[in-house]
């Protein structure tokens, strides 16, 4: 299935049009590194280009792009990127905006989008973190997952190697 025929409408903006595209097999892990970095997010500060192909491999890319006519090709200006085990739980994970286009829907697009994505299959539930958009997700219906079914737990991998685990 061509998820792109799926995919948002463009949107006009004062910039141009943005259109959107599932660029997971296309889009080159490089142009995600610097735009990441461009907009300053801290949670993919230190990804290698390899660990991008690596994330690129078990999950989707979704994106938009400032371009004429809706063409592939243009200024990559958003992504997210989604997870899924195709039975049980999906994961949205990077929903960034470029700066300087804000506030003009993009982000809103991408997320329903994705929560709407035939690859997904068919699962419980959609989880994310956050630590800087909480008043942007209720809109979708995600609420803290405490409230819901339990309590997110996590360990770095240098604890587990410091107990011999890994």
């Amino acid at each position: 299935m061509n998820c792109d025929l799926l995919a948002p409408t463009p949107l006009a903006t004062p910039n141009g049009t943005v259109a959107f595209f599932d660029e997971t097999w296309s889009v080159d892990p490089r142009e995600l590194q610097i735009f990441f970095q461009a907009e300053q997010v801290h949670w993919t500060a230190d990804r290698t280009i390899e660990q991008w192909r690596m994330l690129l491999a078990c999950s989707r890319m979704l994106t938009a792009r400032l371009v004429p006519e809706g063409h592939m090709g243009g200024r990559l200006v958003a992504a997210t990127r989604l997870w899924s085990d195709h039975a049980h739980e999906a994961k949205l994970y990077d929903v960034v905006v470029a700066k300087d286009l804000t506030n003009f829907g993009i982000a809103s697009e991408l997320v329903k989008w994705a929560l709407r994505h035939p690859w997904v299959g068919d699962v419980n539930r959609f989880v994310l973190e956050t630590r800087d958009a909480a008043d942007f997700y209720p809109r979708f219906g995600f609420r803290p997952g405490q409230e819901l079914d339990g309590i997110h737990l996590r360990v770095k991998t240098a604890e587990l190697k410091a107990r011999g685990l890994r």
